[in-house]
């Protein structure tokens, strides 16, 4: 039996230098003696944890590495150069003209183990075995234990193949995995097995790869022309690949260890956000590119699931509508390859089938190759968005709110390992947390504001009892004028229906008497004088021609009385406390003629002009006292404005019909241009205005009160319909009038009240209220 040196092995220079790059990448110290106890290399610290783990040469314990767990794989490095050189030693005593290649071998070895990336390692061992061995393609294999499949970790060839796995048993390659025997087939046509090549050659050798009398995988060199392999060419290849495994089976354990330690980071990482901050957008961004960076996969993507969809009203912007019954998955955060397009945004819940009813249900959701999921909804819709497969996990929050941590390729399959998946179980865990506790903080938020809003509420509670105490008083004021004006009202309308019944007779009384006393003439021309003497008296001839007019004078001052009274009882409207179709210029006319005394001139004034330039208006459904009021409101204010001015004043009023409420945004800059000098009109005047048709359902009536007084600046414009807010002298107003008529008609009526006014140009009222009230108009009581 040969005799390996350790001493001499462990003293080569290269060994030495690849031991210290080994204990250098794996951070770590160990020391190795020999079987008698000699230590022949000891790095300067110490393990808290040490263990002996046995230096071979052909099944002969020749030494001991001493260390942790990572000394194992220097252990295992030097009993492969410690075989190795036993099986240089038994090939250089048998053939010693193999020495070259035995010297290359030996290079291989080296630049194999110098290594712990897998595919660097693989590529090594194809790069140098095409060197002594001809072909035109070869590969290094891997067994897939999970699906029983080869798969092709690195490969060379002379002309372009599709990647393809192979599996096991099946094929030539197959059968050496199968039975861990190597071969060498220079007939490959010949070979029954020739079908299952995935690629065109004609010879080919094949040795399997092992790591502990294990078949990890194999070596294959291939021709596409015929070539004779020999025996010499499959010792060459098997001492390769007995280097091969160890070093690959090396690779596989620092890559699941490089992966573990990458999932630690990942977690401790997370941990120590949600630690350090509450927002859970930099959360959820981290967690999806540090997920797609440590799995290496084309798109990480977290996803919530909205049970109803929020869509934004175009009528009213302010105004979110949730339409139910059509819940959506919304992509929030993503990291994805730029090479693909971003899937951000929401998407129909009801189009990917089984995949929304798994994830409520709080199952994991799982796809190697997206083109074998069984529900076509959820098939259809992964591969019309790129995915080839997919790996999804729901987060369940303690609001009930489900989200979900979703991971995909979109450039080849992916086996989903148990390590991938419960690293996202792990990661979705971490999140579920954050999410927890920002919504425990969102709530210590919102439980703080309410309280701080609770704090204030008194002394809102106390303002607005002040205003509407006031406004009380106000509306009882109003209450009790219009009792008062309809009792008045009552009590004139008898007698004057009984003066204006009584007229009319007394005119055809005169009438016929005047009548007869035109015969007495035709036929008793000479009167006795006692009859002529009282003709003269009384003055009959003027009697005759002035009795007709006075009747009809007394005529009218009683049309005059029962014009008062009805615009006295339109005004009040006490048998009105629903709303009802009601005429607007009727309103109008009945509180100008309550306020005619105050647009008559006086010694001090030269008197108001009124314009009406009335439109076609049909019935508008309103509370009409109420509305009467607005009127008496702006108009006795445009009135108490006119009134302190020496030039003519002149209120004029217009109306007309509206097809939209928000034809007023687009008005509202050009009246102003209309407002100029007052017109020289003598006398009122009444102009008919049209407006196009519509449906009645969507018109609205417009009423503009506009006047040429001294205008308003912009402050006192801002506080117009403030409650309190006067600018009249002490006495002379309360500040409710405007505020109360801004509550008529904004709030019982669903209209608009705005004005419009600059300094010296006057000042102009815009009323606009529907025709109909508004469906989500709730009945107001007076």
């Amino acid at each position: 039996m040969i005799k390996i040196s350790l001493e001499k092995l462990v003293s080569q220079q290269e060994v030495s230098l690849v031991i210290n790059d080994l204990l250098k990448a794996m951070e770590t110290s160990l020391s190795i003696q020999d079987t008698e106890g000699n230590i022949l290399m000891n790095s300067e610290s110490e393990q808290a944890v040490q263990d002996k783990y046995p230096i071979t040469a052909s099944a002969e314990v020749i030494g001991w590495v001493i260390g942790d767990e990572k000394a194992f794989t220097i252990a295992n490095f030097l009993s492969c150069l410690a075989n190795k050189e036993s099986q240089k030693k038994k090939i250089a005593n048998k053939l010693l003209e193999k020495y070259r290649e035995i010297s290359t071998i030996h290079d291989i070895s080296l630049k194999i183990m110098s290594s712990l990336d897998l595919k660097e390692v693989a590529q090594s061992i194809l790069d140098e075995v095409k060197n002594f061995i001809a072909g035109t393609s070869g590969s290094v294999l891997l067994l897939n234990e999970k699906n029983k499949k080869l798969e092709i970790i690195s490969e060379f060839r002379n002309r372009f193949t599709p990647k393809t796995t192979q599996k096991l048993g099946q094929g030539i390659i197959g059968t050496v995995v199968l039975t861990g025997e190597s071969e060498i087939v220079n007939d490959v046509l010949a070979d029954p097995r020739f079908g299952e090549m995935p690629y065109p050659v004609s010879s080919l050798i094949c040795v399997p790869l092992k790591a502990k009398d294990q078949v990890i995988g194999a070596i294959e060199i291939g021709s596409e022309f015929p070539i004779i392999y020999t025996p010499e060419d499959l010792k060459l290849l098997t001492l390769v690949a007995l280097q091969a495994g160890p070093a690959i089976e090396n690779a596989l354990l620092h890559d699941r260890q490089l992966q573990e330690s990458r999932r630690e980071a990942l977690l401790f990482h997370l941990a120590n956000q949600i630690h350090l901050s509450l927002n859970l957008d930099t959360i959820l961004e981290t967690a999806v590119s540090e997920i797609r960076n440590v799995m290496q996969i084309d798109r990480c993507m977290f996803l919530w699931y909205r049970p109803q969809v929020i869509c934004i009203s175009a009528a009213c912007p302010r105004e979110i509508v949730f339409w139910e019954n059509q819940p959506t998955w919304e992509v929030v955060y993503e990291a994805r390859n730029p090479d693909i397009p971003s899937l951000v945004g929401s998407y129909n819940a009801a189009e990917l089938g089984s995949f929304t009813e798994d994830l409520l249900e709080l199952k994991t959701v799982q796809a190697d190759k997206v083109g074998n999921i069984s529900d076509s909804l959820m098939r259809d819709f992964f591969l019309w968005n790129g995915f080839t497969a997919v790996l999804a996990l729901p987060i369940k929050t303690r609001s009930g709110t489900i989200g979900v941590l979703s991971g995909g390729r979109c450039t080849s399959i992916q086996h989903w390992s148990e390590q991938e998946v419960e690293l996202l179980r792990a990661v979705a865990n971490q999140v579920a947390i954050a999410l927890d506790q920002a919504e425990l903080y969102e709530q210590s938020q919102t439980d703080a504001l309410v309280a701080q809003a609770q704090t204030q509420q008194l002394q809102i509670t106390l303002h607005e009892l002040q205003q509407t105490q006031s406004q009380l008083i106000q509306s009882e004021k109003m209450s009790s004028l219009g009792q008062l004006v309809a009792g008045v009202a009552h009590e004139i309308n008898n007698p004057v229906n009984f003066i204006c019944g009584n007229l009319s007779h007394t005119h055809n009384y005169t009438q016929d008497l005047l009548r007869l006393l035109d015969l007495y003439p035709k036929y008793y021309p000479q009167p006795v004088p006692e009859i002529q003497a009282e003709i003269e008296a009384i003055e009959l001839d003027f009697l005759i021609e002035d009795l007709p007019k006075l009747l009809s004078s007394m005529h009218l001052g009683v049309d005059r009385i029962r014009q008062i009274v009805l615009s006295l009882r339109n005004f009040s409207r006490l048998d009105e406390a629903d709303m009802k179709p009601v005429d607007i210029h009727e309103g109008i006319n009945g509180t100008l003629m309550i306020l005619q005394h105050r647009l008559k001139p006086t010694s001090a004034t030269s008197g108001i002009q009124v314009i009406k330039e009335f439109g076609n208006l049909p019935l508008v459904d309103c509370y009409a006292g109420q509305l009467n009021q607005v009127f008496m409101n702006i108009i006795a204010n445009a009135i108490d404005a006119l009134e302190v001015q020496e030039k003519p004043g002149i209120i004029t009023i217009s109306t007309s019909v509206s097809c939209e409420l928000s034809v007023l945004n687009a008005e509202k800059e050009s009246l102003l241009k209309q407002q100029g000098e007052p017109r020289n009109i003598t006398s009122t005047q009444l102009k008919t205005s049209t407006e196009p048709s519509a449906s009645r359902s969507s018109q609205s009536v417009v009423i503009r009160i506009r006047d040429n007084g001294p205008g308003m600046t912009e402050t006192v414009k801002s506080h117009l319909f403030d409650p309190f807010f006067t600018t009249k002298p002490v006495g002379k107003g309360t500040g409710l009038g405007l505020s109360i008529s801004y509550q008529i008609v904004v709030k019982k009526h669903g209209g608009i009240l705005t004005c419009i006014s600059q300094p010296g140009m006057g000042s102009e009222f815009w009323i606009q209220i529907p025709i109909k009230p508004p469906a989500t108009l709730k009945p107001v009581g007076n």
